[in-house]
């Protein structure tokens, strides 16, 4: 099977491990650019805006975060925001209850898909698949109705906890039924869940905890 051509457009600004992971990759083509908005446009005009939790959690802060989204989705057909690092570190001092807030107000009142990464080099392999998605275009027999969009933006709230990955936030999901029974669950109730052990369920009932009291 031939690789597919790949060509994505970065900001100039981008460097490092994550430029070095897509320069590895077979069939990537980048173009540097000065880019106003954004740091990586896709094929079918989807922007990849990318993070650290620090300068995501800081924009809240100051709310200059919403100027930019509301920018980016007035130019871009899709928004795609990759995190990189752990939201919920207490070192921020930010409540957990206003990063849950506004991540929630990025998916559903702005439409803006969020992606948690660990490290760049994780991130370059995120800005990899979403271009081949991009270039593939969307799968015509899974078109997504509201609630499906209702359960996507659960799930990138609850893959935004400590240590949980998307597959940890479908079981949180299954289990509990919704984000927020989950978020009111104390951590003897998370370590019953499979696939949650009591170190991350300790974790989340932690973070949320200093959400609520702190």
């Amino acid at each position: 099977m031939d690789t597919p051509e790949l060509h994505i457009k970065v900001d100039t600004r981008e460097k490092g491990k994550i430029i070095q992971r897509l320069e590895g990759l077979d069939g990537v083509h980048l173009e540097f650019v000065e880019m106003d908005l954004g740091d990586y446009l896709l094929p079918g005009d989807v922007i990849i805006e990318r993070k650290s939790a620090t300068d995501l959690i800081l924009s809240v802060v100051d709310k200059s975060l919403w100027a930019k989204v509301a920018k980016l989705r007035s130019q871009h057909a899709r928004v795609v925001y990759i995190v990189e690092g752990d939201l919920y570190t207490a070192r921020f001092h930010q409540q957990a209850l206003d990063v849950h807030r506004a991540l929630s107000m990025m998916v559903i009142d702005h439409g803006v898909s969020i992606l948690p990464s660990p490290d760049a080099d994780n991130s370059g392999m995120l800005v990899y698949l979403l271009g081949l998605a991009a270039l593939q275009g969307p799968e015509t027999g899974e078109r997504a109705g509201k609630p499906n969009i209702r359960i996507d933006a659960q799930l990138y709230l609850l893959a935004s906890l400590p240590n949980i990955d998307p597959d940890r936030a479908k079981a949180l999901l299954k289990h509990f039924g919704s984000a927020r029974q989950v978020m009111t669950a104390d951590a003897d109730a998370l370590a019953k869940v499979e696939g949650i052990d009591r170190e991350t369920a300790e974790r989340i009932a932690e973070v949320l905890d200093y959400g609520a009291n702190g």
